[in-house]
């Protein structure tokens, strides 16, 4: 699969397809939303928690490339670069979405947790499919809790494998920078559930198992409707095309590895959606597009 955010940007097709499309053509703008659509949409995803949000922050995101597009300069970086600090000032900068109203701080957080009861004789047909969306959905509450700069960082740099140099681009800081805010979120995410977590610490007392029934009995945990476990979805790791003697192997090598054993989600279709889009001759008329 595709991955923009290889250290070497061998994709230089992308500047062919922006001057088809400025010349008017519809083929080449659909390759390109194809091609960046499900990264884009993984970034929003993981940022807010929720489908909903994360595909309507993707069409704001894609209304602003389209509608920017013509400014776009080649002989003033990739297009990569161009385009992802597009989705980094988007997301930055939106307002609040639900989740970040509800999960903003680690210590609240697990106390919520904590204070639920803990039930591990809980019996259900589906309890390990319970068991796992608990768990990813756990883990990605974990990130919620850093401040916006710190969680797109930790997704890029950690997550997605994004190095300084790449990451120091699309955020628009230094490469020192990019490292430094790297290195405090990671802490900050490990320490936490490394102290509280026991899919990270096994000494720890808190599993998912024992905090299944609670969150079912409340109606978060649905096993016909995942939100957060997709078994049939490919894995980060397996995206990013990392060897398993390339993963990192120091003291945050494992616990990384379990955020890059996530699913990738799969993106709306917003082919489908541009292409309702250009029915409107105004939106058409942005690029004069047939």
């Amino acid at each position: 699969m595709y991955n923009p955010f290889t250290e070497i940007d061998s994709h230089d097709d992308d500047a062919a397809l922006i001057e088809d499309i400025l010349r008017g053509n519809r083929k080449p703008l659909e390759t390109l939303i194809l091609r960046h659509q499900g990264w884009i949409y993984n970034i929003a995803f993981k940022m807010v928690m929720d489908h909903d949000d994360a595909s309507d922050i993707t069409q704001e995101i894609l209304i602003k490339f389209i509608t920017s597009l013509s400014t776009y300069d080649p002989a003033k970086g990739a297009f990569r670069t161009w385009l992802y600090r597009i989705v980094a000032n988007h997301v930055l900068t939106m307002k609040k979405k639900k989740f970040e109203r509800r999960i903003h701080d680690f210590d609240t957080y697990l106390a919520i947790i904590e204070k639920l009861p803990d039930n591990r004789s809980f019996s259900h047909p589906e309890a390990g499919v319970l068991e796992e969306e608990l768990k990813t959905g756990c883990m990605m509450g974990m990130l919620m809790c850093l401040s916006r700069r710190d969680r797109l960082v930790f997704l890029l740099g950690a997550v997605f494998n994004v190095t300084d140099v790449i990451g120091s681009e699309i955020m628009d800081i230094s490469r020192e920078n990019f490292r430094k805010i790297l290195s405090r979120s990671r802490k900050k995410v490990h320490s936490h559930m490394n102290g509280f977590c026991g899919v990270i610490n096994p000494e720890n007392p808190c599993r998912c198992a024992g905090k299944t029934k609670a969150f079912y009995s409340l109606g978060m945990l649905d096993p016909h409707n995942t939100r957060y476990y997709k078994p049939d979805r490919i894995k980060i790791k397996d995206i990013l095309n990392i060897k398993l003697e390339q993963f990192d192997r120091s003291f945050y090598g494992p616990f990384i590895d379990t955020f890059r054993d996530h699913p990738f989600y799969d993106s709306p279709d917003m082919v489908n959606w541009l292409r309702d889009m250009l029915r409107h001759e105004e939106f058409r008329g942005i690029f004069e597009i047939h």
